[in-house]
């Protein structure tokens, strides 16, 4: 796929090549001024000033001066220095033409869907992410695809020609408006750079580490049915789109998919974000999936009696999924073990420091669940009882007094850990994974069985 000169839209301005644009002329001084006037629709004075100086000349009526040379257009491209729109003052110099398909190319025209901003009409074409880095890889992406790129890099967005999104929105047939925007058809065929490309763009402009998945965002819903679309393509998997307030729309990429989605991608140039994936990536390899009870507040306390820190610096530190950590500072705030400073970046700190040195010391004070003491112990039990004999699960009900529901989690839990199996008579038995179970030190057997911790 590549977009050639003659592909542009007509009403995209060009200055020629001075030698080029010489001799053109010249050879265009055969047709009388009249005769010109007549068949390019634009004033002798003006055929005349193209001919002397260095003007920018329409497509179109570059397409009719061809035309009537009987010339291919072909020639055009490599004779082009420079091309933009009338109104905008920004231009794209020493172009590289054609605009060939990569990478770079479907991310900038997915940030300008996203968090960009264009009107042909206003000569404004903009993009706007506050990061530095972000606003530099985009800087980058549009001089690897178009040249010497006229542009203006502010605090929050970046000014470049319109010429842009005016001739990739024509040649693609798609709108950049955030309501309007599609992903080009042509879009959906490519390597898996080139695809995932699309999804590292959405991310950086629209994604969220939300919890153990990284969540897109979108008031488009179309749009954010082709990015699950493509996702599909290379096999990432996701969440079904739903809606949210606003309205906004979306869609998780499942945690499951992250390993495959890092090696796709290059890193993200918002270093947080980056840092986010790859800590829900690695929890995803942890040999565990829960920590003992009151474990993640007592090192949350430890951190902030030493220094008051903000959400995401904990979430680092801790290397825990963000969710976790906002559950775990909630439910200390709301005892006033904890507070925070508002503002543009949260930070928090101890309230009550006697309280969070006393949490430290026997979280069960505060902590009233029976998980405190009692974790592991009732999947322990269940698996002493059948490794004496097989029980159906009525009796296995009966033995304990639990609530069927409660019954239900806890044999679901163990035969989903393979610690436990149905047999022929309909009977749950011990496997040979449940003995090695018993065969540890309870402590250790506790642990295992509550964390879901990997068996080694």
């Amino acid at each position: 796929m590549k977009i050639h000169l003659k592909d542009f839209p007509e009403d995209i301005y060009v200055k020629l090549d001075k030698n080029y644009r010489e001799n053109l002329f010249k050879r265009l001084n055969k047709f009388k001024l009249k005769y010109l006037n007549q068949k390019l629709g634009v004033s002798k004075t003006t055929i005349i000033k193209w001919g002397k100086r260095a003007e920018y000349i329409s497509i179109g009526n570059l397409k009719k001066i061809l035309n009537l040379l009987r010339e291919s257009f072909k020639i055009l491209e490599n004779k082009i220095i420079s091309y933009g729109t009338k109104r905008s003052k920004y231009f794209i110099k020493n172009p590289k033409l054609p605009i060939s398909d990569s990478p770079e190319l479907r991310e900038i025209i997915i940030h300008i869907m996203c968090d960009g901003c264009y009107s042909k009409e206003n000569g404004y074409a903009a993009y706007y992410n506050f990061p530095k880095e972000t606003k530099e890889e985009f800087v980058k992406e549009l001089k690897e695809c178009f040249g010497e790129v006229d542009l203006v890099v502010n605090k929050d967005h970046v000014h470049f020609p319109t010429a842009i999104p005016f001739v990739l929105g024509e040649y693609f047939k798609v709108d950049f408006h955030s309501k309007k925007c599609r992903i080009p058809k042509e879009f959906f065929k490519g390597d898996r750079k080139k695809l995932s490309a699309i999804i590292r763009a959405s991310i950086i402009d629209e994604g969220t580490v939300d919890g153990s998945n990284v969540r897109i965002d979108s008031c488009n819903k179309e749009f954010l049915e082709d990015l699950k679309k493509v996702c599909e393509q290379v096999n990432y998997k996701c969440g079904k789109i739903w809606e949210s307030n606003g309205p906004i729309f979306r869609f998780n990429i499942l945690a499951e998919t992250l390993k495959q989605l890092k090696k796709d991608m290059k890193e993200l140039p918002i270093l947080k974000k980056q840092q986010l994936i790859d800590i829900t990536e690695k929890n995803q390899r942890r040999n565990w999936k829960y920590k003992l009870p009151g474990e993640v507040k007592k090192q949350i306390l430890n951190i902030l009696l030493k220094k008051p820190k903000r959400g995401i610096e904990l979430i680092l530190k801790l290397e825990l999924p963000k969710t976790t950590i906002q559950n775990h500072l909630k439910w200390l705030k709301n005892r006033e073990i904890i507070d925070y400073k508002e503002g543009n970046k949260r930070t928090y700190f101890i309230k009550n420091k006697e309280k969070a040195n006393q949490f430290i010391k026997n979280p069960s004070q505060f902590i009233k669940s029976k998980k405190i003491n009692n974790y592991g112990l009732s999947q322990l039990k269940v698996l002493e009882i059948l490794s004496k004999n097989s029980r159906r699960y009525s009796e296995i009900e009966k033995n304990f007094g639990f609530c069927k529901s409660a019954t239900f989690k806890l044999i679901s839990s163990l035969k989903n850990k393979g610690f436990i199996q149905k047999n022929k008579e309909s009977k749950w038995s011990i496997t040979k994974k449940g003995r090695k179970i018993l065969s540890l030190d309870k402590t250790k057997a506790r642990y295992i069985l509550y964390a879901n911790a990997k068996l080694v």
